[in-house]
């Protein structure tokens, strides 16, 4: 007995959410359209948008069935898009006196969705019946009491004489780590990790006897990768990964990223990722394509600002040296950035005509990070230029955010699930170090904007960390210092790309190319009320007259693959 509701929330809180509140009461079910402004009662909507289709109580539980559009033509409606969707919930033991008085609820909640799209999360049960689960768990690792470390733990798979597929991944956290575990990635090694397989380490403070080599390969070939807030993944019947043989993958590295906020020194752990895979090949070798901006301080975002994008693009002529004749397709995603991404998209552009993007998140939550199945395979064709977009919101920092590996920090990533596999494993890319100390570091200095003397303004890998220290004292208190970003730093088109082949044994490269991104106008999509089409979210409007107030602002990175094999 008793009211239930349901809320599709703009940020997972009750104001500004579009509500039902429902019951059922001598057999007939009762339901409201109503929006909830704040924190009270939601008043009953004057337009009643949802169709109430059948209605149930029994055994203490109250069931009703409902259906709405999917396009938001009202003020007080709330689109459900593609990518996110925040549900609220709550719920009374009695039944209201009146429509217009239910009584507060007794329990309530929130959780994070995507009602779009799938997630892939079918139960191994229905995979294949010879299919073999094996273990990555980190082995009773004593996490440092700092707030971010990276653990490295190599692996060897399963050796089997003929190429196996991997077909299905599961995380494994331990009970009471859910806080812990940020992420966990698997990566593609050689064989040289070998002698290293009974050790674990820091992955950014290795042993001196790990070589250049075992380092090398995290961050290049992406395996299987898992994000807080997801589930496992089970690949489409017709695509798989390959492992073992004479082409597959037999080695790997898993790094775990430990986000222990409170800098505990009590944690072991022995978490990690379950693997599933079958010695019956599927039709099609799949791949993870990374898409995006480099893992860098370079990544710079001024404080105080309700919308800063940043556009990291995969031009067509590394299409056309990466995919094979036919292109590749894309049947899964996983969108990446961290505690201030506000959304995350991924465009596909075709000889300058912009086509569907290929996956979008406008509601990017940061503690929901699933891989989905996308609803329909998508193409991209050699000559096709792919563009990753983050939205980020920094108006409750005041400090500067930086690229990095922090969860305080920031990130811009997008991980295509691709069938066939590419030649390129990456492509990443980010602004041009010497031109960015040059065009903005330095003139920052001059103009008095950091808060303390810089140290190094070097063009040195080797000064990525004081880099990034140096970057944390800039001053964004004045518009004159957000102007100084956007004009030497946004407009800035000499960018680096990497270059990463699939494996081990390609070399990375870092480059400067001088094209401009290709851009083409955006059409909005109208407002039409029915359940295919979707008002969404455009791109952010021009930059406002004040600088340091609510404004929104684009970076643009360009990424090239090119490849160099040994």
């Amino acid at each position: 007995t008793g009211w239930v509701g349901l809320g599709f929330s703009p940020t997972g809180f009750m104001p500004e959410s579009d509500v039902v509140i429902g019951w059922v009461k001598d057999g007939r079910g009762y339901l409201k359209d109503r929006f909830a402004a704040t924190r009270t009662v939601p008043p009953i909507d004057h337009f009643q948008n949802v169709q109430l289709l059948s209605s149930s109580e029994a055994e203490g539980m109250t069931i009703l069935e409902f259906k709405r559009k999917l396009a938001a033509c009202e003020p007080k409606d709330r689109s459900i898009e593609e990518g996110t969707t925040r549900i609220i919930y709550s719920y009374n033991d009695n039944d209201p006196v009146s429509e217009d008085s239910p009584a507060r609820h007794q329990v309530s909640g929130r959780v994070s969705v995507n009602l779009l799209s799938g997630t892939g999360n079918v139960e191994p049960a229905s995979l294949e019946a010879d299919h073999v689960k094996i273990s990555l768990l980190n082995s009773n690792v004593r996490v440092p009491a700092t707030p971010t470390t990276y653990w490295c733990s190599p692996f060897k798979l399963p050796v089997l004489q003929d190429e196996a597929h991997i077909i299905r991944f599961d995380p494994v956290v331990q009970r009471n780590h859910e806080e812990l575990i940020h992420h966990i990635v698997v990566y593609q090694c050689g064989d040289d990790i070998q002698p290293f397989l009974n050790v674990s380490w820091d992955c950014d403070n290795p042993p001196d006897n790990v070589p250049s080599q075992v380092r090398k390969c995290r961050g290049l070939t992406v395996i299987t990768a898992w994000a807080v807030g997801g589930a496992g993944f089970s690949f489409p019947s017709h695509v798989g990964l390959p492992m073992s043989g004479a082409t597959g993958t037999q080695y790997v590295l898993m790094e775990t990223h430990y986000n222990n906020e409170q800098s505990r020194s009590t944690y072991v752990d022995s978490s990690g990722m379950a693997v599933y895979y079958t010695p019956t090949k599927r039709q099609n070798d799949g791949a993870i394509f990374q898409l995006g901006h480099i893992v860098s301080p370079l990544l710079l975002i001024p404080p105080g600002l309700s919308s800063v994008e940043v556009q990291n693009t995969c031009p067509g002529r590394c299409t056309r040296a990466a995919l094979p004749v036919g292109g590749i397709n894309v049947f899964a995603s996983l969108l990446h950035s961290h505690t201030v991404g506000t959304a995350v998209w991924v465009e596909h552009i075709r000889n300058k005509t912009k086509l569907p993007n290929i996956d979008q998140n406008f509601n990017y939550d940061f503690n929901f990070q699933d891989v989905v199945l996308l609803r329909n395979e998508v193409k991209i064709l050699p000559d096709d230029e792919i563009q990753v977009f983050c939205r980020y919101d920094t108006s409750d920092r005041t400090a500067v955010t930086i690229g990095g590996e922090g969860t305080l920090d920031e990130m811009c990533l997008a991980f295509l699930l691709v069938y066939p596999k590419p030649t390129v494993a990456a492509c990443l890319s980010q602004v041009q170090r010497r031109s960015f100390v040059a065009r903005y570091i330095v003139p920052a200095v001059v103009a008095g904007y950091y808060v303390n003397t810089v140290n190094s303004t070097a063009d040195d890998e080797t000064q990525v960390k004081q880099l990034a220290a140096d970057l944390r004292r800039i001053d964004f208190s004045t518009g004159a210092s957000v102007r100084l970003w956007r004009d030497n730093y946004l407009r800035d088109r000499l960018r680096s790309y990497i270059c990463s082949p699939p494996g081990i044994d390609g070399l990375v490269k870092l480059d400067v190319i001088a094209d401009p991104p290709t851009t083409t106008a955006e059409t909005p999509v109208p407002c039409v009320g029915t359940t295919e089409e979707q008002n969404l979210p455009g791109r952010s409007a021009a930059l406002g007259s004040v600088f340091g107030s609510v404004s929104s602002f684009s970076l643009i990175t360009i990424a090239c693959i090119r490849l160099y094999m040994r």
